[in-house]
C-alpha cells in the first residue's frame, strides 16, 4: 500500500446488472476455479483484513462471500443502472460514520486484480480530485475512487433520473490515471466472446 491508501475507507463491487448479453450472471463466471466475484473479494481481503467490502448486487446475494465479512447492499434506486450502486455504496459508507475519504469502486466484470487497480488509483490521487478513474484505450468510469463527500449530490442525481457517471461528473473535479493497453480487454466484458478475449489477454500477461 502507498500513503494515499489511508484515504480509501471502503471498497464496492458492482454486481447488480442482469448480464443479459452474457447469458449468465457475470459475477458467477469461473476464474481459477472460483467465481469471479469471489476472486475479487479474496484479493481485496489479502490487501486488507479490515477494509469494509460492499457488494452492490441489487436483490441478489452471494452466500459464498459471507466468510469474507462482506456486506450486501441494494441499489439506491431499483433498475437505475450501476450509478445507483455507486450511490448506495457512498451512502452506506457515510451512514457508517465514514464521512471522509474515498470508496474504491470496481465492476465485477474485470479480470485485473482489485489490488492492482487500487495501487494505480491511489497512486494518482490528488487533493483536488473528488473522483479518480481508470483510463486504458477507453475511459472506465466504473473503475474508480469516489469521494464520500459526493453522497448527497449523487443520490439527488440518481433520484432525479440521472444514470450516467460522466453526466454526474460534468461539473465535478475528477482525474484519470492511464493503465497499460494490455489491460483493456480485461477491464470490461459483456458477451461470451468478449469474456473469452479477456481470458486470453489476461493469460498472455507476464505481469499486471
Amino acid at each position: 500500500m502507498n500513503d494515499a491508501s489511508n484515504a480509501v475507507i471502503a471498497a464496492a463491487i458492482l454486481a447488480g446488472g442482469d448480464s443479459q448479453r452474457m447469458g449468465e450472471d457475470k459475477a458467477a463466471l469461473g476464474d481459477n476455479d472460483l467465481p469471479l466475484i469471489e476472486c475479487q473479494v479474496k484479493d481485496l481481503r489479502a490487501l486488507s483484513q479490515t477494509l469494509p467490502i460492499l457488494i452492490c448486487s441489487g436483490s441478489r446475494r452471494y452466500e459464498a462471500l459471507n466468510t469474507y465479512d462482506v456486506r450486501h447492499v441494494p441499489d439506491s434506486v431499483k433498475s437505475a443502472g450501476p450509478l445507483a450502486g455507486v450511490s448506495k455504496a457512498l451512502e452506506t459508507a457515510a451512514a457508517a460514520g465514514l464521512e471522509e475519504g474515498f470508496v474504491l469502486v470496481l465492476p465485477t466484470d474485470s479480470l485485473i486484480p482489485p489490488s492492482h487497480i487500487y495501487d494505480r488509483l491511489t497512486g494518482a490521487m490528488s487533493a483536488a480530485s473528488e473522483v479518480v478513474l481508470l483510463k486504458g484505450e477507453h475511459l472506465h468510469p466504473l473503475h474508480g475512487l469516489f469521494s464520500v463527500s459526493l453522497t448527497s449530490s449523487m443520490n439527488d442525481y440518481v433520484e432525479s433520473g440521472g444514470r450516467s457517471v460522466m453526466g454526474f461528473l460534468d461539473d465535478r473535479s475528477w482525474s484519470a490515471v492511464t493503465v497499460p493497453g494490455v489491460w483493456e480487454p480485461c477491464l470490461n466484458f459483456n458477451t461470451p466472446e468478449e469474456y473469452e478475449r479477456a481470458l486470453a489477454a489476461f493469460a498472455k500477461m507476464t505481469s499486471v
